[in-house]
């Protein structure tokens, strides 16, 4: 009998690459992002990306890869992982922001990274004042030549790259703000808008109380999350940004 031919395709590189994480954070529960490029030899990008494309499987946790069905496991927030996790959602949320923005407007951008890309879609002749208390969105403000950057001051929190008051800052004050565009960890219908910690919830409420309008912009992630601080009921939002576009908070939570 002649030799039969093996006609199965050998896997793709990044299959081979998925399934020896997988058992690997299997046995050791979790496994640094380092440690994951170093046994793949691959470079942590690679790994990252692999991730990003597979979070059903893996996912990142304080700088950490887990089981995605692992509940036991709960890190604090970290920024540059943060920032890798749904990154298009979080670009479209923006992009649905930018036809709010006007020229000669002040305009409140909160911590995170979400946020952040809408510093991205500012024209760079357009004339803005920014408010804002995260150094990831003073980094790319500063550079952007017609805004005038309004840095909040306090104790810098290195998880969440941002600046927070050590007593009652009275700079907000000073200031009348036309839209401010809020981030947050979770939304629920009942517990409203939350987010990681209290001082960051403080910081929030005031900048909504002395704005117009306040716009929540996050990915539909989001919905259904809840965080530790409760900073502003939906009601009190004009608008949801998500992936989706805009849309008043009733017509996505009833």
């Amino acid at each position: 009998m002649p030799n039969q031919r093996n006609t199965a395709r050998p896997a793709g590189k990044k299959e081979a690459r998925m399934r020896q994480l997988h058992q690997a954070v299997a046995q050791a529960k979790s496994l640094h992002v380092r440690e994951a490029a170093e046994l793949l030899d691959v470079s942590e990008m690679t790994v990252r990306r692999d991730i990003r494309e597979n979070e059903d499987i893996l996912q990142f946790l304080g700088g950490h890869i887990v089981l995605a069905d692992d509940g036991s496991h709960r890190a604090p927030y970290d920024l540059a992982d943060a920032a890798d996790r749904k990154r298009p959602a979080k670009q479209a949320a923006c992009a649905a922001c930018a036809p709010l923005l006007r020229p000669q407007q002040t305009v409140f951008l909160d911590c995170g990274t979400t946020v952040a890309h809408l510093v991205d879609l500012i024209p760079t002749d357009m004339d803005l004042t920014v408010i804002c208390y995260a150094l990831n969105i003073a980094d790319m403000a500063v550079r952007r030549p017609n805004i005038r950057l309004v840095m909040l001051g306090g104790i810098y929190d290195g998880p969440t790259a941002s600046f927070y008051p050590v007593h009652e800052d009275a700079t907000l004050e000073a200031f009348a703000i036309n839209c401010a565009f809020m981030s947050a960890a979770g939304v629920a219908p009942q517990l409203g808008a939350t987010c990681t910690t209290f001082r960051e919830a403080a910081v929030k409420r005031a900048a909504m109380a002395r704005a117009q309008t306040s716009v929540l912009v996050v990915d539909r992630s989001k919905f259904g999350q809840v965080a530790a601080a409760a900073f502003a009921p939906l009601k009190n939002f004009a608008r949801i940004a998500t992936e989706d576009g805009l849309a008043p908070p009733e017509t996505l939570f009833g």
